[in-house]
């Protein structure tokens, strides 16, 4: 099928003579909430087909969202700096496990509800980044940094396809698991998920539609998980 977009492995990163290789291997690793059938097709958590919400890239107007990152890149506050240097480094899902403690703290959550939280949300953020690596090697969409411009980033692009976001999965996913054991939170939850998500745009690593529709595909993974959570409480 012919595509509407440069591909990440045709490619070569700015200032770089051959395209990039990667590693698909982690979209294929063992999932805990979603099965994956012989044709890669997937189950949810109740062994129905998952219609995937996510646009997939033929449906999206890249020179468009290479226009928003350019002009995010001319444009860029020190606020938007600094937010992009905070979720950009050191590992992501340690910043939020951080506000899990935190959270657990302010509630006065038991260590049993702790452990039960931290492993719901750890065991979907693995099935977060399976799909997530499923969906970039699928559709292997090139990152802004590949289409011959000159692209100043704040930080540097990782050596993986672009779309989707991988951190707007990530806080997607987040977002929905922990408005449901926090839910007096829910608000300030989405505001700092939203920001973890947007963050890969302020650092000229993303295009605008990567976070988006990355924020839409794990929340959609987080909704099969609480619906699951709900169900075992019954």
């Amino acid at each position: 099928m012919r595509t509407s977009y440069r591909k990440w492995t045709e490619y070569p990163y700015q200032g770089e003579t051959v395209p990039p290789k990667g590693s698909p291997e982690a979209g294929y690793w063992p999932m805990f909430f979603i099965s994956r059938g012989s044709n890669n097709d997937f189950l949810d958590p109740f062994h129905q087909p998952i219609n995937w919400r996510i646009k997939n890239p033929n449906a999206i107007d890249w020179e468009k969202e290479l226009f928003i990152v350019e002009q995010a890149s001319k444009s860029l506050t020190p606020q938007q700096i600094r937010i992009a240097q905070y979720w950009g480094t050191s590992e992501l899902t340690a910043k939020i496990t951080t506000m899990i403690f935190s959270l657990a703290e302010k509630y006065k959550l038991g260590s049993p509800n702790v452990a039960r939280l931290l492993g719901y949300f750890h065991a979907a953020i693995n099935d977060v980044f399976v799909m997530t690596w499923f969906f970039k090697y699928l559709w292997d969409v090139a990152r802004p940094n590949q289409y011959g411009i000159n692209l100043s980033t704040v930080l540097f692009t990782p050596r993986f396809p672009s779309y989707p976001s991988a951190h707007a999965t990530v806080a997607g996913c987040a977002e929905v698991v922990l408005s449901y054991f926090f839910p007096q939170e829910s608000s300030g939850i989405k505001t700092v998920m939203d920001e973890s998500a947007q963050s890969r745009l302020y650092a000229c690593v993303h295009f605008r539609v990567d976070n988006d529709e990355g924020l839409r595909l794990g929340r959609q993974i987080g909704e099969m998980v609480v619906k699951l959570i709900r169900a075992q409480s019954l």
